[in-house]
């Protein structure tokens, strides 16, 4: 079934509240342990993009389960 992932800037402790194309315009991703690393990396990408975050910021996703995937 996977689980429900939201993106984290650490850096500036906010939550992305931005419309996902990845998964019908809802600001939560689902199962992105079973991801490639680039497509990761491009989900990363594309959230850092839109909030108009740093590239240097801290960006994490959090599981709903406690699992913490790092860019």
């Amino acid at each position: 079934m996977g689980q429900m992932f939201i993106f984290v800037n650490k850096t500036t402790e906010k939550q992305s509240e931005i419309p996902l194309p990845f998964n019908f315009g809802l600001t939560w991703a689902k199962s992105l342990e079973n991801f490639s690393d680039e497509e990761l990396g491009e989900s990363f990408d594309y959230v850092i993009k839109e909030n108009n975050w740093r590239e240097t910021d801290e960006v994490i996703v959090l599981g709903e389960y406690g699992s913490v995937i790092k860019r």
